[in-house]
């Protein structure tokens, strides 16, 4: 499970970043343009979504080790919470790597501007996480059932 659970978060930072920096933030005129975006764009996305799923499975691991061995909808409910922070993050990241990469996105100016340029794409990015933690908390609880450490609630199966 130490390996399992930050690898599933780096696979799924990794293929939200690639979505956004192929559709979500697309320089070339429209949001529905599907052209991946060139050298510092996408190695900064990608980064982001490293960096941002090993931090949550990181602290999903240190402070919910023992959650993650309960039942099924332990681990649902967690991996629900987990995704949802991850987009949190995330999105955080990757709002401000396009500000601070790209020469037309004006750079916030006040306190209340940071604020907002930090608060609004957390919120969105963690309404879009429980989204997409609901449909994958699934799979996932699962998968962590069967490769997770067992216990003696949670004998091996027989072959």
């Amino acid at each position: 499970m130490r390996i399992f659970l930050p690898a599933v978060a780096v696979v799924v930072g990794l293929a939200n970043a690639l979505l956004y920096s192929t559709v979500g933030n697309s320089p070339w005129g429209g949001p529905f343009v599907w052209r991946l975006e060139p050298g510092p764009f996408f190695a900064a996305h990608m980064l982001s979504a490293v960096l941002a799923g090993l931090m949550v499975s990181g602290a999903l691991l240190l402070f919910a080790g023992r959650d993650l061995r309960g039942g099924f909808f332990a681990r649902y409910g967690l991996m629900v919470v987990a995704v949802c922070a991850g987009g949190t993050i995330l999105s955080v990241f990757l709002d401000a790597t396009t500000v601070l990469l790209d020469d037309r996105e004006p750079m916030p100016g006040g306190l209340s501007e940071i604020l907002f340029a930090v608060a609004f794409p957390a919120v969105a990015g963690g309404v879009l996480g429980a989204i997409e933690g609901t449909v994958l908390g699934f799979p996932l609880a699962w998968l962590l059932g069967m490769f997770g450490d067992r216990t003696a609630a949670q004998p091996r199966p027989r072959s």
